[in-house]
């Protein structure tokens, strides 16, 4: 008896986690989950072989037809094992793969997963060599290979992950901030995007969002979807929540912050008129924690203020909101400390207590100008890197196109050159006419054929050839017979291009044989 087959190894089912633009909170990214038990999956590509890359291929497939049908770009991101990467055979088999699926290269992004310290060199030469194929690379800077990214250039990556572990309380951690926009801005000064992932809460969107990561993912924003909840979302325009996006406030927000509540009361009634939307706080931390949740354009606070003076609560907050203007309102002159925060940009102006209203209203209404000012820049300057980006990838497509136009067209030369001599020295005789009768090539065999008329090239094909050999001409189609000396010939005309388009016609001199 026959032991029965294996049943067919069933594909895992799969996950699709959103990923937003930072900036505008369209739906531009899809992170690939395995469901296993007890949790999803991130790793999908632990092994260099076809089988085992099935659920690749299927997501490829669902992307690409989901780029299609909706006319949108997702990436599709897939975790893989640095060491699979590297084998020889993986990059034959992901072209395989992408071949398949029909997904375009650049909409796969590939997630390097590794435990190692720096990467050698041959592993970086494998990576460069995979990128080939067209894919992007990203990888996590919470790994211990990407501690620094001070060997981060030297590999094809394109992404950065931060995860928002970094950031643990962004009310008490400007620390951890400070890292977050340290690796920002590292990365986008080597052209590289960055993806805020694992957001939980609105405040750490809300800082990652700040510090200028490209796109954010998390469960908060969406946790990782069947694949017919995915499309579901891309037909009704899945995108982020507005509150989540940090951008110019339709309204100018003012926080004051003093321990003092009489003074809170007497600047509020001051303050009124103006038209701010105005907050308060009677301590460092409740301003703190006013601004993870608010959005702050201006900051008046007081210096001498139990737990945390007013310049190390403005020293966190330039730290965590840079983008705020930060004043200190203050009867008490620690003129050290004041003047060093001064220096380091974490105060713009220095007021004292008791306060000429109309003066203190100048100098607050100078801070939202230059707020506003601040706020266009930024737009302008995040305008032009998008548009920049947009351009550098246009580019990189057309590259790939004018690449691939130029390596067919060297190959439409070599094979008519090689075309040309394979012509040039068949023993049989070959004319070539153009449509205004004039013949454009002939061979060596040719040559020999007519020596009293040689070299044919440029010459009338009536001036070679018998009058009976007009109509034949004429025709480009067609044979007759030549005699030539004591030679018998089969003359055929073969037509060049179309009906439409005549290139004129090709003669062979078929058929030799001696005369009786």
């Amino acid at each position: 008896m026959h032991s029965p087959a294996p049943p067919a190894q069933a594909t895992p089912q799969l996950l699709f986690q959103p990923r937003f633009d930072g900036r505008s909170g369209a739906l531009v990214g899809a992170k690939l989950y395995l469901a296993r038990p007890g949790r999803p999956d991130n790793v999908v590509v632990q092994h260099a072989a076809l089988e085992d890359l099935l659920p690749l291929q299927v997501a490829c497939r669902l992307v690409s037809g989901w780029n299609t049908t909706h006319r949108q770009r997702i990436i599709l991101t897939v975790g893989a094992r640095l060491e699979v990467l590297c084998a020889p055979a993986f990059s034959h088999i992901l072209n395989s793969v992408l071949l398949e699926s029909r997904l375009e290269p650049d909409c796969l992004e590939l997630n390097i997963i590794t435990e190692q310290g720096e990467v050698p060199d041959t592993t970086a030469a494998a990576l460069c060599h995979l990128k080939a194929c067209g894919v992007r690379f990203t990888i996590s800077a919470a790994s211990q290979a990407n501690a620094l990214l001070a060997w981060i250039g030297r590999l094809p990556v394109d992404c950065i992950e931060v995860p928002a572990g970094l950031v643990q309380d962004v009310t008490t951690d400007p620390e951890g901030v400070a890292i977050v926009r340290a690796l920002v801005t590292r990365a986008h000064r080597m052209k590289l995007s960055v993806n805020a992932k694992g957001i939980r809460n609105a405040q750490v969107a809300a800082v990652m969002q700040a510090c200028g990561c490209d796109y954010l993912q998390g469960p908060l924003l969406g946790q990782p979807l069947m694949a017919e909840d995915f499309e579901h979302g891309m037909v009704r325009d899945m995108r982020l929540d507005g509150s989540l996006l940090r951008g110019p406030s339709a309204e100018r927000t003012l926080l004051l912050v003093d321990d003092e509540e009489n003074i809170l009361s007497s600047l509020r009634r001051l303050l009124r008129r103006d038209g701010y939307t105005i907050l308060t706080a009677t301590s460092g931390q409740q301003g703190l924690e006013a601004l993870a949740t608010n959005r702050v354009d201006v900051i008046v606070s007081d210096q001498r203020m139990p737990g945390m003076t007013g310049v190390e609560f403005l020293h966190k907050a330039k730290d965590m909101y840079p983008d705020t203007v930060r004043l200190v309102l203050s009867g008490y002159t620690d003129l050290q400390s004041v003047t060093d925060a001064i220096n380091e940009g974490a105060i713009y102006k220095f007021l004292t207590k008791p306060w000429d209203d109309a003066m203190l209203r100048a100098n607050i209404e100078e801070a939202f100008r230059r707020k506003a000012l601040s706020d266009d820049n930024q737009r302008l300057a995040a305008e032009l890197q998008h548009a920049n980006r947009e351009l550098e990838r246009i580019n990189e497509r057309l590259t790939s196109v004018l690449a691939d136009r130029e390596r067919r067209l060297g190959m439409d030369e070599a094979a008519l050159s090689l075309t040309q001599e394979a012509l040039a020295v068949m023993p049989l005789p070959v004319l070539g006419v153009d449509p205004g009768g004039m013949i454009a090539f002939a061979n060596r065999a040719a040559e020999k054929l007519f020596p009293d008329q040689a070299p044919l090239l440029g010459l009338g094909a009536e001036d070679v050839l018998p009058e009976a050999f007009f109509p034949l001409l004429q025709a480009s189609t067609g044979q007759a017979d030549l005699l030539c000396g004591s030679r018998q010939f089969r003359v055929e005309a073969h037509p060049l291009g179309g009906p439409t388009a005549s290139r004129g016609c090709l003669l062979t001199f078929n058929g030799c044989a001696s005369t009786p």
